[in-house]
Order: C-alpha cells, then structure tokens, then sequence
C-alpha cells in the first residue's frame, strides 16, 4: 500500500472503531451478563481510539475531523469482541507499515506509541474474552 492510501485506511479504521466501541456500549450497557463491563471496556477504547485518530492526523497532515459512522453493533458482546480481536490485529499491521515509510522520529515515536496502544487494546479484548468464557 502507498503513503496516502495507508494513512487514508487508518483514518477510515480508527473512525469506524469509535463509531463501533460507541455504538456497542450503547446497545450492550444494559445487558445483565457482562453489560456494564463491555459498555466500560468500549467507551474507554472509543476514546483512546480517539486519540490514535488525533495523532495519525497530526503526523500526516490529513483531515481527521471525526465523522460518527452510522453502525450496526453485532448481536452479541462475544462476536462484537471477535470483530475487535481481528480488527485490532489488522490496525497494528497497517500501523507496522506505516512505520516503515516514516522517516520523521517524532513522528516514528508517535506511531510507535499508536501501536503500543493497540496492542493493549487487543489484550483487553482477548482478556475480557476470557472473563466471558470462564464465567
């Protein structure tokens, strides 16, 4: 993928997960199972999701107004998390590639950054998961 179709894919990535974590936390808050921990889990992602957006855009000088993304959370809190798990691990494989087209080291150190919070972000989800199965 080049430059700008890479950085365009992550933009479009963090903007539907905000979209996504926010709209889960909406329609799974009320569940009686495992409700307020997966509306918590999903507002915090949302907003650290949030933040990656911000970043991306200040390193690559592109528009990353927030534009709510008008979603269909899935019908369960363990497939919401399946689609998390896959599209966590997609985001840090695009965000490996991006770092190796950037030669600025702030920036390098802001998509490193990035990439440390997504994989935090995959192992809240695979650790909720668990929680989810063991209970």
């Amino acid at each position: 993928m080049m430059y700008k179709e890479l950085v365009r894919t992550l933009i479009n990535a963090e903007m539907q997960d905000i979209s996504l974590y926010q709209a889960e936390a909406e329609a799974f808050g009320g569940n009686p199972v495992n409700g307020e921990k997966a509306a918590r889990l999903f507002l915090r992602l949302a907003d650290e999701e949030l933040k990656h957006l911000k970043a991306l855009g200040e390193i690559t000088n592109e528009n990353t107004g927030f534009r709510h993304r008008n979603t269909e959370p899935p019908r369960s809190i363990q497939a919401a998390l399946r689609a998390h798990t896959d599209r966590e691990a997609s985001s840090i494989v695009m965000y490996r590639a991006l770092l190796k087209l950037i030669k600025k080291p702030e920036a390098l150190e802001t998509i490193k950054g990035i990439i440390l919070g997504e994989r935090t972000h995959l192992a809240a989800i695979r650790e909720f998961q668990a929680q989810i199965k063991t209970a």
